[in-house]
């Protein structure tokens, strides 16, 4: 990996095959890159704030699921109750011991998983992203200091706070839902180079990254510059804390004046 190393902001989305991000130096210059959680870290390790879409705090055992992702559901459902379903339910902590496993050692981890849990909706989807969350816990079990600057956001999070906390109405994979989170970027000067970045970044990643993965990672990026250090909130306001001391949490954009 080449570039910025000295970058200081940046948002981190999966993307076909690894990690996509798009990082911000001191001066407001932008760079993406693509490949795993650990190269991503290590190039950036000077960063203030490396923001990411995938779950950190993981809970153990029995369950009602995450109070952040409650919290977000309620937040961006707004006249669509289908936006919910973008935040997935988290797998436990025990489902990520039967990472490497067959398809029939698979389902029946699954089955496990849905005894270790009281949430109906530890789905097919939840269990998918098994693999990105064992990545990303992987690594920063081997951090020291520079674990604080690596936490959680979700994309939806993201644009409901960059919206003036007003729930988006379509979703993201529709034409409609693509052109307003560019203009949720380009609102008020958050971000006035959101469509020569997105077309940069679909030349140089074109079979790896699609439009939305690369808003996501726009989206976690720009909530990172903007709200380090003082203008970040979290969901919930005091967030809990798993087995290992990781937050249970969602961070998003919250200025002052707003």
């Amino acid at each position: 990996m080449t570039g910025m190393g000295d970058a200081k902001f940046v948002g981190v989305d999966w993307a076909k095959g690894g990690w996509l991000s798009i990082a911000y130096d001191a001066d407001g210059n932008w760079e993406a890159s693509h490949g795993a959680f650990a190269e991503i870290v290590k190039h950036y390790s000077s960063a203030k704030l490396i923001l990411v879409d995938v779950p950190i705090g993981i809970p153990v055992g029995r369950r009602e699921g995450r109070a952040c992702d409650k919290a977000a559901r309620k937040k961006i459902s707004g006249v669509l109750s289908s936006f919910r379903s973008s935040v997935f339910r988290v797998p436990t902590r025990g489902a990520l011991e039967d990472r490497m496993l067959n398809d029939l050692q698979r389902e029946e981890a699954h089955q496990r998983e849905k005894k270790r849990t009281t949430d109906p909706g530890i789905n097919r989807q939840s269990w998918s992203i098994i693999p990105q969350i064992f990545e990303v816990d992987g690594v920063l079990a081997e951090l020291g200091k520079q674990r604080k600057n690596i936490r959680e956001v979700h994309p939806e999070v993201c644009f409901w706070a960059l919206n003036g906390k007003k729930a988006l109405q379509y979703k993201k994979n529709q034409m409609a839902g693509e052109a307003g989170r560019i203009r949720i970027l380009e609102a008020g000067q958050i971000e006035p180079r959101t469509p020569e970045i997105l077309a940069a970044v679909q030349q140089e990643y074109r079979a790896k990254a699609a439009a939305d993965d690369i808003l996501d990672a726009l989206a976690a990026a720009v909530t990172a510059r903007l709200g380090h250090p003082k203008n970040l909130a979290t969901l919930p306001e005091i967030p809990p804390r798993d087995a290992r001391g990781l937050p249970m949490e969602m961070v998003f954009y919250n200025p002052h004046d707003a």
